[in-house]
This record gives structure tokens, sequence and C-alpha cells, in this order.
């Protein structure tokens, strides 16, 4: 999904499919009532935001190369998965 703002609101919404047919995605997502939506991938980006300042809109932290952005994000994701609690 390939979303175009203006003045922070929303002008255009695209879907640009990577794996598969139009077709195919199409018939997967009405076989359970379900259209494409980025409301996951975007909660789990603030959520990355939040938690790393390296990562952040608008930071005065410098990430230590490219090395140090990745064990971040991996101990990030350990952190999310294995010890935050889920209500689910």
């Amino acid at each position: 999904m390939v979303k175009r703002d203006r003045h922070r609101r929303l002008v255009r919404v695209r879907h640009h499919i990577i794996f598969g047919t139009p077709k195919a995605v199409q018939q997967q997502l009405a076989a359970h009532g379900w259209q494409i939506n980025t409301a996951f991938i975007e909660r789990q980006n603030l959520t990355i935001r939040q938690q790393m300042a390296a990562v952040g809109r608008w930071v005065l932290t410098l990430c230590p190369g490219e090395a140090g952005l990745g064990q971040q994000l991996a101990l990030d994701h350990g952190y999310d998965n294995f010890c935050l609690p889920y209500a689910a």
C-alpha cells in the first residue's frame, strides 16, 4: 500500500502487490472478508520509533553505524516478542 499525502492529509492510496498476482490476492482477501490495511505495521513502526531513539523522526542522537542499528533493532525485537506482556 503506497499512501500519498499533501499537507498532512491523505490524498491517494495505491495498492502495490509484491508477491503473487492481483487476482490471487483479491481471492484470498475476499475468502476471509478482509481488505489490505496498514494499521498493524504502522503501530509496529511507532513502537520501534518510541523504543529506539536512533530511529525516531526528530532525534538528536546518532546511530553508531549500520551494525549498531542492526544490534539495537535485534534487541528491540527480542524485547518486544519475549518480554512485553500482551493482552491477547
